[in-house]
């Protein structure tokens, strides 16, 4: 089985408010798309919010009617995103592999995320880290084999997976793609135009 993880526990500080709650052209909150977008694709999607996010997580709980999403809030979200990954990374042991998606990421496409899965079950037995990118600038989501938890679960820091990918550089397949959505995140509301 392969599942997502959605880190959405950030502190939306550059966008000047909870931007997890913003509605798009869709009429859904971003988290919200981002959530679909995912499930659409995915055996199992787990939702990573902010330590005290229960609130949020019964709202999304009400508005997205499926048993494979689950919400999961990081004790050490304060910490940043690495402590909120690494606690996610404890709840998912049997997961052959994990994609690791960005909740201000509502952009990607769902053809994106089946191309990547494509790729890895082309490339599994060499335990590969997938990563792609447009244009040749590596974006989101990524998806990790099983093999590199261990390495995710011991991150610490705000800068998510990152060393995990550098550190595997001869593993990583790096998979072209059209989509702009990879590379295109939302961290002030001027990123919402276009």
């Amino acid at each position: 089985m392969i599942g997502g993880i959605i880190l959405a526990a950030g502190s939306s500080r550059r966008f000047g408010d909870d931007k997890r709650k913003v509605v798009l052209a869709s009429g859904q909150m971003m988290l919200e798309e981002t959530i679909h977008k995912a499930a659409s694709v995915l055996d199992k999607v787990l939702v990573v919010l902010r330590f005290g996010d229960r609130e949020l997580a019964n709202s999304l709980g009400a508005r997205i009617d499926n048993s494979s999403v689950a919400y999961f809030l990081a004790p050490d979200s304060a910490k940043g995103m690495a402590h909120s990954l690494a606690n996610a990374m404890h709840r998912v042991h049997d997961w052959e592999a994990a994609l690791i998606l960005l909740g201000d990421m509502p952009f990607v496409q769902a053809e994106t995320i089946e191309s990547i899965l494509g790729a890895y079950e082309f490339r599994k037995t060499r335990q590969p880290i997938v990563v792609p990118c447009k244009d040749g600038v590596m974006g989101h989501p990524v998806l990790f084999a099983q093999h590199y938890y261990p390495e995710i679960e011991a991150l610490t820091g705000d800068q998510g997976a990152r060393p995990v990918i550098d550190a595997h550089e001869d593993h990583v397949y790096r998979l072209a793609v059209a989509d702009p959505g990879v590379i295109r995140d939302i961290d002030t509301p001027g990123d919402l135009g276009g």
